[in-house]
C-alpha cells in the first residue's frame, strides 16, 4: 500500500534536521524543556511514529500551537528519506492555502538546518480538482496544495437531479486520473481543518466526492494521511470516527463513540501555555448588556418581530424551541445584500436563507414607510462605543488597544456594523479639519446633513484655498495617479478618508488629495519629509536631482534621496542643498523607546541592512499615507502651518515646516505608529505576509487600499489576504468584522487581544476557533503576558440584548459552553446542536462566565509518543 515511513524517531533527531526557535540558533531539543519549540520537535516525532504504525495520525493540538509547523517538519522529514515523495495538503479555502504557501516559504528558510533547494519544492495552489489533475498528469511534482471545497461544486448543471451519486463520480474519475499521472498513490495527504469533513453520512455532495476521491481500502489516494484540528470533536463524540472513516477502513473494537481509544492509538493533543499559564488563567468573558430603554419605536419593532417570529415557528411546529441566531436578523434589517462565494458554500444558509429573513425584511419595510428611516438598534450602538472609546487623536492609550475582531452571524451584519465603525471614525476626524480650518459649528452640521460630500468640504474652505498653492509644486497635482477602488467596500468606507483619494470620475482631488500627494510624490521637496534618515538613524540629505528637458528643468527629491540611501550609478544632475535637509523619521529617532531604537541599529547592522531599512520604510510610508490617521494629523499641521507667514524659497519653506513641526513629534501619531510598527515587523514580513525581511523591492501595496479604520470580511470579500496583513499590523483596519471566513486557520494576533461575538457562535468548538485567531503564541496576548507578569487579560465580550429573546439565547450557549469545555479541552465533547429550549432554567448564568484565575495545572489529554510499545 504505497510509502510506509521509516522505523520511529525521537525528538533529539527531529532537531538535529529541524530549529524550532529561529531566533536561538544554538537551540537543541532537551526533554525537561517545556516551550513551545520543544512540544513541536515532539509533536513531528509523534507524528512520525503514529503515521509508521497507523498511516494515520490526527493532530489536534489547542488552537494557536503552531500545527502547520509540525505538519511541515513531517514534510521535511519524509523528504529527506525520499527527495521526490508527492505531498498533497487540502485546506478549506483558497485563503488558508495561501497561508501554507508563506509558511512553508519561511519554515523551509529559517528552520531546517539542512541545504535545502525550496524552490525545487514552492507548491502551486489548485482550486479546483480538474486543475490538480491537470497538473500532475502533465508534471507530477513534489507539494500541491487544493482546498476543501474544491469538492463542492463537482456537478455540471444538467446532472443536478442525481447531484449525490454525480458527486461520487466526479470524486472517483479525479482520483483515478491523478493515480493514474503519479503512477500511484500520494505519500502523504494532509488534510487541514479536518473537522470539515465530520459530516460523513447524509446528501453532501461534498461528502459523496470526498468519500469517491480519497478511495476506498484498494484504492486509497494517499499512502499516508496527516489530519490536523484542534477541534475534531466539533459537535458529537462520533466526528472523531467519522473523520478517520474517510482515510482508512477502522478496525474492530473501536466504536463510533469510542473517542479516547482513537485518540489515544491515532492522535496527538496537547493543551496551550503561554507564559506557562493556561487560558483559563487570562481570558476574561464579559456579558454585556443593552437595552430598548429610551427607544420606543424600535423596542415596538421589536416586539412585533418576536411575536410574528413565535407564530411563524408555531404553525411550523417548532414551538418555543428556538435556534441560535435569529435575533441577530434584527441587526440586519434594512440590509437586503445577498452576498457570498462559492468558496463558502457550507455558510451560505446560516447567513443569507434563515427562516426570518423574510419576515424581517416585511418589517423593515413597514418601518421605513412610516417613520422614514431604519429602525434603531442598541446592540449596534454598544458594539460602536466598544470599539471606539477614545479620540485616536487625543488617547494615549497602546495603539494595539484601538484593534478589535467582531464575530457576526449574517453578512448584512458585517455591513451594518463596518458602516457604523466607519461613521463614527468619520465623526471625529471631520470635526478635526473643521476646527483647524477655523469654521463655525455650524459648517460642521450643514457638512453631515450632506454625508460628508467632498464637494461640500471644498465649497466650506473654498475661501482659503486658494492661498496655498506655490509655484513649484501645482505641475505634480494634475498628474496623480489614481487608486483601485472597491465599488462594494466604497459604499461602506470611511467618507473622511475618500477625501484624501483620487478619483476616477466626479470631483477628482480635493484639497486634501492635494495636501496627500505633495507628501508622497518625488517632485515635491515635502515628500522628502516621510522619507527615512540617510543612514536610517538621523542623518540628513545634501543633494537632489534636477532633470533637463531642453529648455525645462524638474527637480526630483524623493528619487535622489533613495539612491543616496542605496548608492547606484546616476548620470542624472545632483544639485546640493542650500543646508543638509533632514527627515521625520531622523528628528524622531531619539524620542523613539529604546527597544524600537536598539531595534533600527540591529537591522541596520546586519549584511543586508539597508535593504531591511528600506523595506521597513516602504511599509511605514505606505502605512502613514494611506492606512492610519497619521495622514489626518499630517495635512492638519500643514493646514495650520499654512497660515502663517511663508517663505518663497521652497527649501527654505520646508525648513521653516521642520521647525513648526518639531515640538509637535514627541506627542504625536506619527511617532507612536513608527514605534508600533517597529516592534511587530520582522513578525508580519516572515509569519503573515511570507516575504523576506530584507525586500527592498516590495511596495507594500496593500496598504494603500486599507484606507478605512473598519473593514469587514465575508463570502465576498476581494483578497481577504490585504485585510490579515493589515490587521496584524498597527495600520488600519482597526475593526475587522468577520463572518465564518476567518473563523478557522488564519493569524490575527500580532495586534489584537479583544474579540466580540456579536452574533454568537454555532457550538462551543466553532467558538473556541474564533477565540483562537487572537489567543496565539507570539501574538499581541502573549507580549502582553510577558510584560505584564502574566497579569494581562484577553478580552472577550459578548453583547446581548437584556429582557429578550437574545438574552435567553445567549444564557443558554454560555451554560452549554462551561459544561462541555473540559470535555472539548480533552476531545471528549457531549452532544451540542443548534436549539435552545427556552424551558431551561439560565438562573445565575452569568457565573458561567470564564474570568481569569490562578492557573491551574492542566495535563496534556494525548500527549506524542517516542518510545517503542
Amino acid at each position: 500500500m504505497g510509502l510506509k515511513l521509516t522505523p520511529l524517531i525521537t525528538p533529539n533527531e527531529v532537531a538535529e534536521l529541524i530549529n524550532f526557535n529561529a531566533v536561538d540558533l544554538g537551540w537543541h531539543y532537551k526533554p525537561e524543556d517545556t516551550s513551545m519549540a520543544a512540544k513541536q520537535a515532539e509533536g513531528v516525532a509523534g507524528l512520525w511514529n503514529l503515521l509508521s504504525k497507523r498511516r494515520l495520525a490526527l493532530l489536534a493540538d489547542e488552537v494557536g500551537m503552531g500545527k502547520t509547523y509540525q505538519a511541515m517538519g513531517v514534510m521535511l522529514r519524509l523528504w529527506l528519506d525520499k527527495p521526490k515523495a508527492r505531498i498533497l495538503v487540502m485546506a478549506p479555502n483558497h485563503t488558508l492555502c495561501n497561508n501554507w504557501k508563506t509558511e512553508f516559504a519561511t519554515f523551509s528558510q529559517k528552520h531546517y538546518r539542512k541545504e535545502f533547494q525550496a524552490k525545487n519544492y514552492e507548491p502551486q495552489i489548485y482550486g479546483r480538482l480538474v486543475d490538480l489533475a491537470a497538473a500532475v498528469q502533465e508534471r507530477p511534482r513534489p507539494f500541491y496544495l487544493t482546498t476543501i471545497h474544491a469538492l463542492s461544486g463537482l456537478v455540471p448543471q444538467d446532472e443536478k437531479e442525481d447531484g449525490y451519486n454525480a458527486a461520487a463520480r466526479y470524486g472517483a474519475l479525479y482520483r483515478r486520473k491523478i493515480k493514474h499521472a503519479l503512477g500511484g498513490e500520494f505519500d502523504l495527504i494532509i488534510v487541514d481543518e479536518a473537522h470539515y469533513f465530520r459530516n460523513r453520512h447524509g446528501d453532501s455532495q461534498r461528502a459523496a466526492a470526498a468519500q469517491a476521491f480519497f478511495g476506498n481500502k484498494q484504492e486509497r489516494l494517499g499512502s499516508n494521511v496527516l489530519l490536523l484540528t484542534a477541534t475534531p470533536n466539533h459537535s458529537s463524540p462520533r466526528n472523531v470516527y467519522d473523520i478517520f472513516s474517510y482515510f482508512i477502513e477502522i478496525p474492530e473494537p473501536y466504536s463510533k463513540d469510542d473517542v479516547r481509544g482513537l485518540m489515544q492509538d491515532f492522535a496527538i493533543r496537547r493543551l496551550r501555555k503561554m507564559q506557562g499559564l493556561s487560558k483559563y488563567a487570562y481570558r476574561n468573558e464579559r456579558a454585556i448588556a443593552t437595552s430598548f430603554s429610551g427607544q420606543t419605536d424600535a423596542e415596538l419593532f421589536f416586539a412585533l418581530y418576536q411575536k410574528q417570529l413565535v407564530t411563524e415557528m408555531s404553525k411550523q411546529g417548532t414551538g418555543r424551541r428556538m435556534l441560535y441566531g435569529y435575533l441577530e436578523g434584527f441587526e440586519s434589517t434594512g440590509s437586503r445584500v445577498t452576498e457570498y462565494s462559492d468558496e463558502d458554500e457550507q455558510i451560505h444558509n446560516d447567513f443569507n436563507k434563515a427562516f426570518d429573513s423574510e419576515l424581517l425584511s416585511h418589517l423593515t419595510r413597514q418601518f421605513q414607510d412610516i417613520y422614514h428611516r431604519l429602525p434603531d438598534h442598541p446592540k449596534y450602538d454598544q458594539l460602536v462605543n466598544a470599539c471606539i472609546s477614545d479620540d485616536p487623536f487625543k488617547q494615549r492609550k497602546p495603539l494595539y488597544s484601538s484593534k478589535h475582531l467582531v464575530f457576526v452571524r449574517r453578512i448584512p451584519s458585517v455591513r451594518e456594523i463596518t458602516q457604523r465603525i466607519n461613521a463614527r471614525y468619520d465623526e471625529m476626524m471631520a470635526e478635526l479639519l473643521i476646527k483647524v480650518w477655523q469654521l463655525p459649528d455650524e459648517a460642521l452640521r450643514e457638512w453631515r446633513k450632506t454625508g460628508w460630500k467632498r464637494e461640500k468640504f471644498m465649497d466650506l474652505i473654498s475661501t482659503q484655498v486658494s492661498t496655498r498653492l506655490y509655484p513649484d509644486e501645482q505641475a505634480f497635482e494634475q498628474s496623480a495617479e489614481v487608486i483601485a477602488e472597491d465599488a462594494n467596500e466604497e459604499k461602506l468606507s470611511s467618507k473622511i478618508a475618500d477625501l484624501f483619494v483620487v478619483k476616477r470620475t466626479g470631483m477628482r482631488s480635493t484639497d486634501c488629495s492635494n495636501v496627500s500627494l505633495r507628501f508622497r510624490r518625488s517632485e515635491s521637496l515635502f515628500s522628502l519629509f516621510l522619507e527615512p534618515a540617510r543612514d536610517g538613524i538621523n542623518a540628513c540629505y545634501v543633494y537632489y536631482y534636477r532633470h533637463e528637458h531642453g529648455i525645462r528643468e524638474r527637480d526630483s527629491y524623493g528619487d535622489a534621496a533613495r539612491d543616496a540611501r542605496i548608492p547606484s550609478q546616476s548620470s542624472v544632475k545632483h544639485v546640493t542643498y542650500q543646508q543638509p535637509l533632514p527627515t521625520a523619521w531622523g528628528l524622531m529617532f531619539e524620542l523613539l523607546p529604546d527597544s524600537a531604537r536598539q531595534q533600527l541599529k540591529r537591522w541596520r547592522s546586519e549584511p543586508n541592512g539597508k535593504k531591511i531599512i528600506e523595506n521597513f520604510a516602504h511599509y511605514l510610508r505606505t502605512g502613514y499615507l494611506f492606512a492610519s490617521p497619521v495622514m489626518i494629523e499630517i495635512y492638519c499641521w500643514f493646514t495650520e502651518f499654512n497660515r502663517g507667514p511663508q517663505k518663497s524659497d521652497v527649501q527654505q519653506r520646508y525648513l521653516h515646516f521642520i521647525e513648526w513641526i518639531m515640538p509637535k513629534l514627541g506627542g504625536s501619531l506619527m511617532l507612536r505608529y513608527f514605534a508600533a510598527a517597529i516592534e511587530t515587523f520582522e513578525t508580519l514580513c516572515e509569519k503573515i505576509v511570507g516575504q523576506p525581511l530584507d525586500n527592498s523591492d516590495y511596495t507594500w501595496r496593500e496598504l494603500s487600499s486599507l484606507s478605512s479604520p473598519g473593514m469587514y470580511a465575508s463570502g465576498q470579500s476581494s483578497n481577504r489576504e490585504r485585510l490579515i496583513r493589515g490587521f496584524n499590523s498597527p495600520f488600519f483596519p482597526n475593526v475587522l468584522v468577520a463572518t465564518s471566513v476567518l473563523q478557522e486557520g488564519v493569524n490575527l494576533h500580532l495586534e489584537c487581544y479583544q474579540v466580540h461575538h456579536y452574533g454568537i457562535a454555532w457550538t462551543p468548538g466553532d467558538n473556541e476557533q474564533r477565540n483562537g485567531r487572537v489567543d496565539r503564541l507570539f501574538g499581541r496576548v502573549n507580549t502582553m503576558l510577558k510584560e505584564k507578569s502574566g497579569k494581562a487579560e484577553m478580552i472577550i465580550n459578548y453583547p446581548y440584548l437584556e429582557g429578550t429573546f437574545d438574552q435567553d439565547q445567549l444564557a443558554s450557549f454560555i451554560r452549554h459552553k462551561y459544561i462541555v469545555e473540559e470535555k472539548l479541552d480533552s476531545c471528549e465533547s457531549q452532544e451540542f446542536d443548534s436549539e435552545i429550549d427556552l424551558y431551561q432554567d439560565t438562573q445565575g448564568w452569568k457565573s458561567w462566565l470564564r474570568q481569569p484565575h490562578e492557573n491551574k495545572f492542566l495535563e496534556d489529554p494525548f500527549p506524542a509518543k517516542f518510545e517503542p510499545e
